[in-house]
């Protein structure tokens, strides 16, 4: 594998894309963080031919998936759809990936330029919005000044800013490595998917609540928290906001649980025993 960091697109699988990196995990390890069943990996040959028996079958929607990888240098990659990473079942109880580890983040809407976010050992420490950075002082933030100015303006490209991320954070991924399409992929969607209902919360009266956490959807893993102002306890928001929240018992009257059927769309290829 190349030793620069090349990135410059989502590859053949995604047009707009989110690209999480993550040091010191296996490909397994966050395949399962992202929502995938344990040991649901599928090699690359068994996920081409099920995109193609799925496709001609013309079943329907696909759940979300994640193609993985491994850079060779510690880190572990998942090329995914931009929605996938805002999930609400991300949110589960051991899946943050933020917390205690070093994250990479690149997330391209194609509508903007991207956007980067860095935390390291669970802090955050830099960010790219627009060509601008979060941290005017932070070196890479004085490099790419100095080698590229201040803005897409004054000649700084994406490019630009890849090599230098890569630098900076050690990391390697080569644009050959995905567009070869030999990397292994897996479904991260939830299979059940547990919904409010009406649900007012009993802080405020306002009906803007939503499900945190879930993992597996299982009653006790989740519970509904209002966003009337913020999420509170939530990874990546600032604590402040309605405290409302529904748990225990009580969900079962203001929540829909039902199987997502995405999954009676796919078409795995069956192997000759």
């Amino acid at each position: 594998m190349s030793g620069a960091f090349e990135w410059t697109d989502g590859g053949p699988d995604f047009e707009a894309y989110s690209l999480t990196l993550v040091k010191g995990m296996s490909h397994e390890e966050l395949a399962v963080r992202l929502g995938a069943q344990p040991d649901a990996v599928m090699a690359p040959d068994t996920a081409h031919e099920m995109f193609r028996l799925s496709h001609e079958a013309r079943s329907g929607a696909l759940p979300d998936w994640a193609v993985l990888g491994e850079t060779g240098n510690g880190w572990a990659f998942a090329i995914e759809s931009p929605e996938a990473r805002d999930r609400a079942d991300r949110y589960a109880s051991g899946r943050d990936l933020y917390t205690g580890h070093t994250v990479v983040n690149i997330w391209d809407s194609t509508m903007d330029p991207p956007i980067i976010t860095v935390s390291v050992d669970g802090v955050h420490d830099w960010m790219m919005w627009e060509y601008t950075a979060d941290q005017p002082t932070h070196p890479l933030t004085r490099r790419l000044a100095a080698e590229h100015g201040d803005g897409e303006g004054d000649g700084m490209s994406m490019e630009n800013v890849y090599r230098a991320l890569g630098e900076h954070y050690g990391l390697m991924l080569s644009r050959k490595t995905v567009v070869d399409r030999q990397l292994p992929h897996v479904f991260t969607e939830p299979r059940r998917l547990v919904r409010p209902r009406g649900a007012v919360c009993p802080a405020c009266g306002e009906n803007r609540m939503i499900v945190h956490g879930g993992g597996s959807w299982q009653p006790g893993e989740y519970r509904l928290v209002c966003t009337y102002y913020k999420v509170p306890d939530m990874p990546g928001y600032p604590p402040q906001g309605c405290p409302g929240q529904i748990s225990g018992p009580a969900l079962a009257d203001v929540v829909s649980d039902e199987p997502n059927l995405k999954y009676g769309n796919v078409r795995m290829p069956v192997r000759p025993e």
